[in-house]
């Protein structure tokens, strides 16, 4: 969905808003972060999480969107402020997202 041009994510439980929140993943701009979802041992919702098998952020665990990609949060380095590493196939390929959900350069 949209609203003035951005997507917004789906309407999510409130014990994954939190979960989102506190990791600080974005949930607007034009790449925001859309929860793949998995249950626990007690049958709560909670959000995937994953780790990378190739490249320079293998090994890395992080949160799993519903395009199977991994968002690992990326400090600020080389000028660039903090930001997420998303994984595309296993970490094959990458790309930048802000904190606000706008792809970097």
């Amino acid at each position: 969905m949209t609203r003035d041009g951005l997507r917004m994510a789906k309407k999510l439980p409130r014990k994954i808003e939190k979960q989102i929140d506190k990791a600080g993943l974005p949930r607007g701009g034009s790449i925001p972060f859309e929860p793949r979802l998995d249950r626990n041992h007690k049958g709560k919702e909670i959000i995937r999480k994953g780790t990378v098998r190739y490249g320079p952020k293998k090994g890395k665990k992080g949160y799993v969107d519903t395009k199977d990609r991994i968002w690992i949060k990326d400090r600020a380095h080389a000028g660039d402020p903090d930001h997420w590493d998303v994984q595309e196939d296993g970490g094959e390929t990458y790309f930048r997202v802000d904190l606000h959900g706008n792809p970097m350069p």
